[in-house]
C-alpha cells in the first residue's frame, strides 16, 4: 500500500512538472510571435506617423512676426514673470540703510502727494457745487448699475468686496472692470459704433498653450460657445474692444474697422490708405509692455470665424492657415508704464478711456511713443473717481456720476509739468539687456520714481 501511494504521488508530481513545462513552452511561443509581429507593427506605426507628418508638412506654418514695436523694446530680455527675475547684487550694510531711508522718503512723498490730490478732487467737487462723497462705505454697500444691451436691461451688482478692490495696492477685479467699461460705453461716450466685450468672454477666448496648433484646437472647442456669445454684428462697428485678463495681468486690444481687418487677412495684402477711417488695425495696449504674439493671433482666429459665419468660404484648417500666414500687424504703442504689480487694471481702463476720447491721436501716430498720454497721477486718482461714481449711483445721484469726464479734464489741466509723465531713455536701453520687470519697476530705468509732482490746490 505504501509503495502504491508513493508511486501515485510521484506520478502526480511528474504530471505537474509536465504541465508547467507545457505552460512555459506556450509562453515562449507567444513571446516569439510577439517579437516577430512587433517590428511589423512598429513599421506600420512609423509609416502612419511619416504619412501624417508628410500630410501636415504642407500646412506646417510658423507664425510670421506680427507684433510691431520699437527696436529697443524688441531687444529687451523677453522674460516676463512674477518670479524674481532681477539681478541680485550683494549690498553692504550701509547700502541697505541708505536704500531703506530712500524708500521711507519716497513713501512719505507719495503719501503727501496723495493727500494733495484728494484735496484737489474735493476742491473740484466744491467748485462744481457737488457733495464730496466719502470714499468709505459700509459692509452692506451695494450699487446696481443697469444698462440696455440689444433692447434688454442688464444689471451689474457692485458689492462691498468689489468696492474694496479700488483701495490702493489692490488688483481691480472683473466686476469693477466690466462696470467701468459699461459705464463709459453707455453713459459717457454713447458711441453706437463701439462694441465692448466683457472680461468673461475674453477669458474663454484666450488660451496659453506653447504650440499654435494646441491653441487653435482649444479655440475650436470653445468656438460654438463664443459664436453664441456674439449677438451683435461686429462688422457694423468701427471699434471692437477686448479687455484681456492675462494670468494676473490686465491688457486690452482694440480692433479698428473689423471688416477691413478680415478682408485684409483673407487677401494677405496689408496696405494702408492715407485715410485712417478706411484702414483696419489691431492695437494692443499693455502697461508692462508684455510681448506675446499668441494674443493677437487668437483675436484673429475669432474675427475670421465670425467673418466665416456669414460668408461660409473657408474650412477650419483654411482659417488657421490664413491667420498663421498673414503679415497683418498688431501694433503695440509705447504707453505710460505701471510701476508696481497691482495697477495694471487701472492702466488698462485709462488706455481705453483715452483712446475713445481721441482715437486719431493713436491711429495717426502708431510708430511714435505715447508716454505723455496722461500724467502718472491719473492712476491713483482713477481709483478715487470710480469710488465716487459708485457712491453717487448707489445714492441715486447719477447727475454727479455723469460729471466724471468733466472732472478728469479739470484734473488734467492741473498737470502741465513734463516731469509728471513717463520717460524712457531709448539710447540707454538699446545698449542694455535688462529683465523686463527690472525695466519697469527699478528706479534706474523708470523715471516715475524720483520725481515729486508740484501741484497747487
Amino acid at each position: 500500500m505504501i509503495k502504491a501511494k508513493k508511486k501515485q504521488q510521484q506520478n502526480k508530481m511528474e504530471q505537474l512538472i509536465q504541465n508547467k513545462r507545457q505552460e512555459h513552452l506556450e509562453l515562449l511561443n507567444q513571446l516569439e510571435k510577439l517579437e516577430i509581429q512587433q517590428p511589423s507593427k512598429d513599421i506600420q506605426l512609423i509609416q502612419t506617423i511619416t504619412q501624417q507628418q508628410k500630410k501636415e508638412q504642407d500646412i506646417e506654418i510658423i507664425a510670421a512676426p506680427q507684433l510691431v514695436s520699437p527696436k529697443w523694446l524688441m531687444n529687451l530680455k523677453p522674460t516676463m514673470t512674477y518670479e524674481c527675475d532681477v539681478v541680485v547684487q550683494e549690498e553692504s550694510e550701509l547700502d541697505q540703510i541708505v536704500k531703506h531711508q530712500l524708500k521711507e522718503k519716497i513713501q512719505k512723498q507719495k503719501e503727501m502727494q496723495q493727500q494733495a490730490y484728494l484735496e484737489l478732487i474735493n476742491e473740484l467737487d466744491l467748485q462744481s457745487k457737488h457733495h464730496a462723497y466719502d470714499e468709505k462705505v459700509k459692509e452692506d454697500f451695494k450699487c446696481t448699475y443697469q444698462y440696455l444691451s440689444q433692447g434688454r436691461l442688464v444689471s451689474i451688482d457692485i458689492k462691498y468686496y468689489d468696492f474694496l478692490k479700488l483701495n490702493p495696492q489692490n488688483y481691480v477685479n472683473d466686476t469693477i472692470i466690466n462696470f467701468f467699461l459699461r459705464f463709459i460705453e453707455n453713459d459717457i461716450f454713447k458711441n453706437k459704433s463701439l462694441l465692448i466685450y466683457n472680461t468673461y468672454f475674453c477669458t474663454r477666448l484666450l488660451s496659453f498653450h506653447a504650440e499654435y496648433k494646441q491653441i487653435y484646437a482649444q479655440y475650436l472647442q470653445n468656438n460654438q460657445m463664443l459664436q453664441r456669445w456674439t449677438k451683435e454684428n461686429i462688422f457694423m462697428k468701427q471699434y471692437v474692444l477686448f479687455p484681456l485678463h492675462l494670468r494676473e495681468h490686465w491688457a486690452v486690444i482694440f480692433v479698428v474697422n473689423p471688416l477691413q481687418v478680415c478682408e485684409q487677412l483673407c487677401n494677405n495684402n496689408y496696405q494702408l490708405s492715407n485715410d485712417v477711417n478706411k484702414n483696419g488695425y489691431l492695437i494692443y495696449f499693455d502697461s508692462l509692455l508684455v510681448q506675446d504674439q499668441r494674443i493677437g493671433i487668437q483675436i484673429k482666429f475669432y474675427l475670421m470665424h465670425v467673418y466665416n459665419q456669414e460668408h461660409k468660404r473657408y474650412t477650419d484648417d483654411q482659417i488657421y492657415e490664413i491667420v498663421m500666414r498673414s503679415t497683418f500687424p498688431v501694433h503695440q504703442p509705447i504707453v505710460p508704464r505701471q510701476t508696481n504689480l497691482v495697477d495694471c487694471g487701472l492702466y488698462m481702463l485709462e488706455y481705453v478711456e483715452r483712446f475713445l476720447m481721441n482715437p486719431y491721436q493713436i491711429l495717426n501716430n502708431l510708430e511714435q511713443d505715447h508716454l505723455k498720454w496722461f500724467p502718472k497721477v491719473m492712476i491713483f486718482i482713477k481709483r478715487i473717481l470710480i469710488k465716487k461714481i459708485l457712491n453717487a449711483l448707489s445714492s441715486g445721484q447719477k447727475d454727479y456720476a455723469l460729471r466724471y469726464q468733466e472732472n478728469c479734464r479739470m484734473i488734467d489741466q492741473q498737470f502741465t509739468d513734463s516731469n509728471q509723465y513717463d520717460y524712457i531713455d531709448e539710447q540707454l536701453l538699446e545698449q542694455l539687456q535688462v529683465p523686463r520687470l527690472q525695466f519697469h519697476l527699478s528706479e534706474d530705468y523708470n523715471y516715475y520714481y524720483d520725481v515729486s509732482p508740484s501741484v497747487g490746490v
